[in-house]
């Protein structure tokens, strides 16, 4: 009985665990959709519009 719990406390860890897009976010605004990953820029579309300009981005 005691192994049984262990292995289902286990399990109910990787659950929520988080993987794949989710886990990456953006470091302006904690958004995980839309990222932009390029140049490891790790920032989400819309912050990325915001800050461009500073980075060093220019609009062609």
């Amino acid at each position: 009985m005691l192994v049984e719990k262990k292995a289902k406390r286990k399990s109910l860890a990787l659950e929520f665990r988080q993987k794949g897009k989710g886990k990456r976010k953006c470091r302006f605004c904690g958004n995980a959709r839309g990222m932009i990953r390029s140049f490891g820029l790790q920032t989400c579309r819309r912050c990325f519009r915001e800050v461009a300009e500073n980075i060093g981005f220019r609009k062609f």
